[in-house]
């Protein structure tokens, strides 16, 4: 009897330690599996942390080039509008040099029909002096007439009277003669000097106005050249602010690809909580069952010499990720872009910025094609967010391949033609070749990752080939 006590008791010990054992072996992968999630979600609440702060300073850089860029604008509007004035004077000074041109051209002409008619009064003048000088010899040679000369050849008072008068009459005609035609040659002379004077006049002013519009010219040429550096300085800013405000979209696209991250692995570390509590209910009921087995048989005193050998199957390791990276499998992958026309217009890896010009990490692949072809889903997966946009990325979708793995499509039109949520399969057409967001020509950009986040990024060109 008390041999059979002893087996009962050494059995019912036994069986509980076996039960024991199998529930703290149940239990660690999933602890140590919880633990896991809970660093990686450590991990991206860093990563968010980080970026956000990275993203603040880009934001107050970018305000800084923004107050840049504003007094430059205002620079080129003062700039502009002193030009503007520059313009509007030589146009004055234009439409003057053109009225002198004008004025000089009548005054010339002026100055030569008086010269004309200085001409004809002199030559009327040496005719009338001629004419007089004629007579006048003509009086010498026949000697000097005298009052009783003609009194003597009179036949009466009244012919003596009218030849005296006529004498007269002829002297005093050409004596005034000569004073008035002496007296428009006066006259004409001053005229002539006085549209001299005009003419000299307009043409200091003509030449006055040509060194101004001159002086105008080096002016505004000064002006131009200004305006020329403050223009290649905003071109300068626009193009680091097109690169700010494209860094600023894609760590806004990588923090919520982390808050993403850390949502499922939030919701993965509940699940796996969730088990574990689960586990420890049934472990504890096994325990349970077992100690009421024992009691059950040491109570019934029976000498059963049997054994609990019994299999604890059950969880055989800790989490192992499906996807390796490096792993390379030439079936596995699909070329994204299936039209025959599509080519890599530039590779993984730091390059020249086609829009700001500055070197920068390119994280994927630009696959050009014509404008509209399809993009295909490179594996079957499950369509993690898609988004619309006009900056970064664009129109992009981002699917998650179960395995750790995931692709991003960017650039896309707007017609995508899936949604959050849905399964996809390899192959099929998820969107189309765009140039929405940071673009310069029509293309998909193809990322493949190994995590959400975008600093989980691989070289595309180790998994798909066209």
């Amino acid at each position: 009897m008390k041999t059979t006590n002893k087996l009962s008791r050494f059995t019912a010990f036994v069986l509980s330690a076996v039960l024991s054992v199998l529930c703290v072996f149940s239990c660690v992968p999933v602890k140590a599996n919880a633990a896991t999630l809970a660093q990686q979600k450590a991990e991206y609440s860093k990563k968010i942390a980080a970026a956000e702060s990275e993203l603040a300073q880009m934001r107050k850089e970018k305000a800084s080039q923004d107050a840049i860029a504003k007094k430059l604008q205002s620079q080129l509007a003062v700039l502009s509008s002193q030009v503007s004035v520059i313009q509007s004077q030589q146009n004055e000074i234009d439409r003057n040099v053109a009225s002198l041109t004008d004025q000089i051209a009548e005054l010339t002409d002026e100055i030569a029909q008086t010269e004309k008619d200085l001409e004809e009064k002199n030559k009327n003048i040496d005719e009338t002096v001629d004419t007089f000088c004629v007579r006048m010899r003509s009086n010498y040679m026949s000697g000097p007439t005298s009052i009783l000369d003609i009194l003597l050849k009179s036949e009466d008072l009244s012919s003596m009277l009218n030849q005296i008068e006529l004498m007269k009459r002829v002297t005093d005609s050409d004596q005034k003669l000569v004073n008035r035609l002496n007296k428009e040659i006066e006259e004409a002379k001053a005229l002539k000097k006085q549209l001299t004077q005009d003419k000299e006049n307009a043409e200091i002013k003509k030449t006055e106005l040509s060194a101004k519009k001159i002086e105008l010219d080096a002016t505004k040429a000064e002006y131009n050249e200004t305006i020329n550096e403050v223009e290649a300085k905003a071109a300068e800013v626009d193009k680091i602010l097109y690169g700010m405000n494209s860094e600023i979209d894609e760590l806004n696209d990588s923090i919520e690809d982390f808050k993403a991250a850390e949502s499922a692995i939030a919701a993965a570390i509940r699940k796996a909580e969730a088990e574990e509590a689960a586990r420890r209910k049934a472990a504890a009921a096994a325990a349970a069952a077992a100690a009421e087995a024992a009691k059950k048989q040491n109570s019934g005193g029976s000498s059963s010499g049997g054994s609990s050998g019994g299999s604890s199957g059950g969880y055989s390791g800790g989490y192992t990720p499906s996807y390796t990276p490096g792993n390379i499998s030439t079936s596995g992958w699909m070329w994204p872009v299936p039209t025959g026309a599509s080519y890599i217009s530039s590779t993984y890896g730091y390059r020249r910025d086609p829009a700001s010009g500055a070197s920068k990490f390119h994280g994927g692949l630009d696959i050009a094609a014509p404008a509209g072809s399809n993009i295909v889903a490179t594996r079957s997966g499950t369509v993690v967010y898609v988004k619309y946009g006009n900056s970064g990325y664009g129109n992009h979708v981002l699917l998650s391949h179960g395995d750790g793995t995931y692709s991003l499509y960017g650039h896309c039109l707007a017609n995508l033609e899936v949604s959050t949520g849905q399964h996809v399969s390899q192959g099929q057409t998820i969107a189309h070749v765009g140039m929405s967001g940071y673009a310069t020509g029509y293309h998909c950009h193809f990322e493949i990752r190994n995590g959400p986040g975008m600093d989980n990024r691989l070289n595309p060109s180790n998994y798909v080939h066209k």
